[in-house]
């Protein structure tokens, strides 16, 4: 199969979400003729996709079925947050891989969007690569290691053509509001005017990347000629949680003196030094072509003036 034309039809699973707009909208950026987003709920689309609300954890497989297997591509964005119960998370990255997995024929390429929390604790001064070993320590990132072993598996007995990206934190604009930055955002737009905001922030230093760089990585792996395997996509780099709750504080304009920051107890790093999430991105490199082409103050301000448009005056926000 040539990877290298564009594929005339994808369908995104949880293409309403956060990362699942931005990849439909780069599929059809890149020539898709066709992007389905698929949902159990109404949600936003990116222009041009269509939408399928589909009840992807029930029991009736034909719908959806008719629907990948006309598909030259399936990307799996579908998920729990971290907000998820851990039944909720079981259900997200277990039993829905499982029917993805059955139902995505064996010519379709199934791209799985995985999570850098399936490692679990990387050493300070480390790079993960893919051979890290993979302990992780949360529901969240147990579950999405089933879900990636699950593909992993089908590719390596023939049953499927995928590829998993193993995703680190995600910024920019339209990125999930239950995260760091999301909630830091939306806590600076409600900052009443003149009030102060105190911060309790870990020491975790984290791997940041943004959103639409993921899905970039994305379309590239949806023509890639790599099959069962893992990919990271970050940027390589790691950033302090309070440096980077200072980019956001200055995109938002505020005077540093609103804003009291103190480190909070450790995150649960070697030591008590707090968490450390970085990757390496040499694979990434080597077999997509991909690098991040986004700096972080750039996605940071992005990810500000998506939810504060220029120009409102958010509640307190003294604008620059």
């Amino acid at each position: 199969m040539n990877r290298e034309a564009p594929r005339r039809s994808a369908v995104v699973i949880g293409g309403t979400g956060s990362l699942g707009r931005h990849v439909c909208a780069a599929l059809l950026r890149a020539g898709t003729s066709r992007v389905t987003a698929v949902a159990r709920h109404e949600g936003p689309v990116a222009p041009g996709a269509r939408l399928l609300t589909a009840d992807l954890l029930g029991g009736d497989d034909r719908a959806l079925g008719e629907l990948v297997a006309d598909g030259d591509v399936v990307v799996n964005a579908a998920g729990a947050g971290w907000s998820g119960t851990p039944e909720h998370m079981v259900a997200a990255h277990t039993a829905l891989v499982d029917r993805l997995l059955r139902l995505v024929p064996p010519r379709t390429r199934l791209v799985h969007l995985g999570t850098v929390h399936e490692y679990g604790e990387i050493s300070s001064r480390d790079a993960a690569d893919e051979h890290h070993p993979e302990r992780p320590s949360t529901p969240y990132g147990r579950t999405k290691l089933i879900g990636t072993r699950s593909v992993l598996a089908a590719a390596a007995q023939g049953r499927n053509d995928a590829v998993v990206l193993r995703i680190t934190n995600v910024c920019g604009p339209g990125a999930p509001a239950a995260s760091f930055l999301g909630s830091l955002i939306e806590r600076l737009r409600q900052l009443p005017p003149g009030a102060s905001l105190d911060l309790a922030l870990t020491s975790d230093r984290r791997d940041f990347v943004d959103i639409r760089d993921v899905a970039d990585a994305v379309v590239r792996a949806a023509t890639a000629p790599v099959n069962g395997c893992v990919i990271n996509i970050g940027r390589g780099v790691v950033h302090d949680v309070a440096t980077v709750a200072g980019m956001v504080i200055t995109a938002a304009g505020l005077p540093r003196h609103r804003v009291r920051m103190r480190t909070a107890e450790a995150s649960g790093g070697p030591g008590g030094q707090g968490a450390w999430t970085k990757v390496d991105v040499r694979r990434a490199h080597a077999l997509l072509g991909w690098s991040h082409a986004t700096d972080i103050q750039d996605s940071l301000r992005d990810q500000w003036e998506a939810a504060v448009p220029p120009g409102a005056d958010p509640q307190g926000g003294e604008v620059a």
